[in-house]
This record gives structure tokens, sequence and C-alpha cells, in this order.
């Protein structure tokens, strides 16, 4: 679960805004200066719970390989970088997700990247490596891997999205049963994935209004709905996620995220830009994001950008 901290703020009109663990607080931050958001000084209930951490846990896991070609020239040049030469292993130098390009005497270069960035490899004649985190927990119901096609979407943050035109990742992993599960444009058409995590109490909160949006007729035809059980924590509320979702009634397919770290966000949300919870990421039957949004939603508001996103 998220601890008590600063998170970006999810009104988007400042920097940061104090999480106290279970609620928002009026107090925020910008340029460096802390101060009361007199305007807003009862934050809604209806913002996100914010995403708890968003690097990789200690240890390696699966490989997978990525070509340069994969990545934007925003994202090869995104500042923030942190750049280590490691003799043999690569150990992780920093908090963040990275890469190990390898080389033919056997050394790699590590490269860390800020939190919302995906992989930024150098020259990759010698291949080059996600490093994901590994599954993790006393078992599959902890978390389950992730492949991950594409370049990561940057951080949502609320504000003007530079997301929106983007192509989606590609996810294939497992549902929470064990069953192959892969969320692609390609196959799938136009679709909407919704993150959600079990002890969050908007997504308790949403899922009964997303399952009246379906009995309603709202779900377009041409829209599949996705849900990805992330974040997950032993510790915390109606773990495991598969109970929780069978409980809820919940009626879609449902990813089950990789694990970097209790109660933290997912490889899966990360690699959507995930920045709390509820998550909502529509994608295109071209495969290009066309909105994404967080928090709690009515039914109308959750109708009205569908509507408007399927429409680009």
């Amino acid at each position: 679960m998220a601890a008590a901290g600063w998170y970006p703020d999810p009104t988007g009109r400042f920097e940061l805004r104090w999480f106290d663990g279970t609620t928002w607080s009026p107090s925020v931050s910008r340029g460096g200066q802390q101060f009361l958001d007199d305007l807003n000084a009862a934050p809604s209930p209806m913002a996100p719970t914010p995403a708890a951490g968003f690097g990789p846990p200690p240890g390696f896991g699966r490989t997978q390989i990525v070509t340069e070609s994969m990545l934007s020239e925003s994202t090869r040049s995104k500042s923030g970088l942190v750049v280590g030469a490691v003799v043999g292993a690569v150990a992780l130098l920093a908090v963040g997700v990275f890469v190990a390009v390898g080389s033919s005497d056997g050394d790699s270069e590590q490269v860390v990247v800020s939190e919302s960035t995906a992989v930024v490899p150098g020259d990759t004649t010698g291949g080059v490596s996600v490093i994901t985190s590994p599954v993790v927990g006393s078992g599959d119901e902890y978390s389950r891997p992730v492949d991950i096609a594409g370049e990561f979407l940057p951080r949502y943050t609320g504000g003007s999205d530079d997301a929106i035109g983007m192509p989606a990742p590609v996810l294939s992993g497992y549902d929470v049963d064990g069953n192959p599960v892969t969320i692609d444009a390609t196959t799938d058409g136009a679709y909407m994935v919704v993150f959600l995590a079990h002890w969050c109490p908007h997504c308790n909160r949403e899922i009964p209004r997303l399952i009246d949006w379906l009995s309603q007729g709202g779900v377009p035809a041409e829209l599949n709905v996705i849900g990805v059980a992330t974040a997950v924590s032993e510790s915390s509320p109606n773990y495991p996620p598969g109970q929780w979702l069978a409980d809820k009634g919940w009626p879609w397919p449902t990813l089950h995220d990789e694990s970097t770290g209790d109660g933290t966000a997912g490889m899966a949300a990360l690699a959507y830009g995930a920045s709390g919870w509820p998550y909502f990421v529509i994608v295109g039957a071209d495969g290009l994001v066309k909105a994404r949004g967080d928090g709690e939603m009515e039914i109308d508001e959750l109708q009205s950008m569908v509507d408007a996103a399927l429409a680009n």
C-alpha cells in the first residue's frame, strides 16, 4: 500500500501533494516551496490512490530483448540518466528500470533510467536486455511474469498527456488462474486496460461502477475491456487479487502483473505509465494511445472519455 509521503498532485495544479497513507491533504509543494492549497483544502475523495514506488526490487529476473528501433527520439534523449560501467555481473546502482548492454569482452554497461522512462540503450550491436523483476512472494498469487514489447509510456501526470498517439506496449503474461493473456491491439482491436490494486479503496468503489456500465449497455461493441491486477500486497486487505476480483464479480479478463515489491506498481503498470489507482488507458485498433485517466470515475464521465477516445 502507498506509504505516507509526497506524490504528484492528482489535481495537476501543483507539483506535489502530501498523501498521509489514507487520504490526500491540502499541503502542497511547488518550486521547492511548501504551502497550503486554499482553493482545495479538502481534496476530492475521487483522487487516485498513489502508486507506491516505481523502482525494481533487489535481484534480477527474466530478460527481454529490446531493440533501439522500439524507442522514440525523445526517450533516447531523456535527461536524468545515471550511467555506470560494471565489469562482470551487473549490479543495481540506483532505483529505476535499467538495461544491460553486452559487449564482446564480457563487460556490461548499466543504464539506470528515471521512473517514467523505459530503457535507453546505446550501441545495440552487443544486444540490449531489459532486466525485469523476478517472480517473488509466497506463490503465483503474488506475482506472475509479464513480457513487455515496445517503449514504456511516460508517467501519467493528469495534465497535458504526451502519451497520446504513442504506440502502446504489448503485454504478455498470465491471468490470476495462470492462463496466458496478451494485450495487443493487433489481435484485440481497440481496448481499455484498467489497472487495479486490491487494497485501494478507490478501486473497490470503481469496480461496481464499471460493472453497472457494462450492464447498462454502455461498453461499445468494438471496445475490449481488460483488467490488470497490480501493486499486489500480501499484507494488505483483499489479498489475493484473484479471489478479490471473483468476489467483486469482475467480468473481464485480467492480467496478473509482475511484482516489483510489496504493494508497488508492477511491471505492466510501469510500462503503461501508471501513477495511481485505478488507472485507465484506452488504445485504438491502430495500437496507439487515445486517452488516459486515473481516479474514480462516474459512469457518465467514463462514457465521455471512451466515446471521445474511440472517435479519434
